[in-house]
């Protein structure tokens, strides 16, 4: 177990490039969950430590005193929580970090969009029906429990997730299942239109082929399914077998959608293409 530690901010409100908020508000530096895919793990300063992404976490344990200054001078109309760390991860039960920010954004009508993959999020429902909470992206996934362990090691269990975003769901707040990343293959993303009765809106996010860990997710797939190391290999080199393949599993996305009468929105990368952090672009 991760045994956390403090380290002091030097403020609350950081700009994002993520078209979600104004600025982002991370509570933590670090995430426990330890995600093959996770984007943070390629920052410069992430690359820098000795430290292997999620073996450490540190609580920015003064937020709370900047954050309400902060917001009063630069007064966003919305912001993010939880660009580059998990908010409600372990460390949360003994910080509270991030209950204090939700308090503080609640009680200065700060609107705010979450970003998370933690059930310990449940524990603030009614933190989160205060009505400044304008979207909760909850990613979740379906695949062997075995592969999870390569690829997820530290993060809660998929039907954990599952049932946190229906229990979310039933409160009214304002959830959007994103499943991600999707594994060709592999994802049974199919259970995200079966296993969400409440939610009219999914999000889907293919897995990212320019990631700097691509090979060793690949590896971690193949090690599981090794019947699909043409599929992947072909993948990783051949741009037009690229979008092809994706061009299909969209296509089988759209249709059984349209059959359980739920909109969904496909994010993809183009070959050579990192991420363009566009969330609330126009779908073409």
């Amino acid at each position: 177990m991760v045994k956390p530690k403090e380290k002091p901010a030097d403020r609350a409100l950081n700009p994002t490039s993520i078209d979600l908020g104004e600025y982002v508000i991370n509570p933590y530096s670090g995430c426990v969950f330890g995600c093959l895919y996770c984007y943070v793990r390629n920052n410069k300063s992430v690359m820098k430590r000795r430290e292997a992404w999620g073996s450490y976490v540190e609580a920015r344990t003064n937020i709370p005193l900047l954050l309400e200054r902060e917001l009063k001078e630069k007064k966003p109309g919305q912001v993010l929580l939880g660009s580059t760390t998990e908010c409600f991860q372990p460390a949360e039960r003994k910080y509270r970090l991030t209950g204090q920010i939700l308090e503080i954004l609640n009680k200065l009508r700060v609107k705010y969009v979450i970003m998370t993959r933690s059930p310990m999020i449940c524990e603030y429902i009614p933190l989160l029906e205060k009505g400044c909470c304008t979207a909760i992206y909850f990613t979740a996934n379906m695949f062997a429990r075995s592969l999870k362990k390569k690829l997820e090691p530290g993060s809660p269990g998929f039907r954990e997730r599952f049932k946190a975003i229906n229990r979310l769901l039933e409160a009214g707040l304002p959830v959007i299942p994103y499943f991600s990343p999707l594994l060709p293959s592999v994802s049974l993303w199919e259970t995200a239109f079966r296993n969400f009765p409440a939610a009219e809106k999914l999000e889907m996010e293919c897995l990212n082929f320019n990631l700097p860990t691509i090979r060793a997710i690949i590896a971690a797939v193949l090690s599981e399914h090794p019947g699909l190391k043409a599929l992947y290999e072909k993948m990783a080199i051949d741009a037009s077998f690229f979008i092809q393949t994706w061009d299909k599993i969209e296509d089988d996305v759209q249709t059984a959608s349209k059959k359980a009468n739920k909109q969904v929105r496909f994010h993809r990368h183009a070959p050579g293409d990192f991420y363009r952090n566009t969330y609330n672009a126009k779908d073409a």
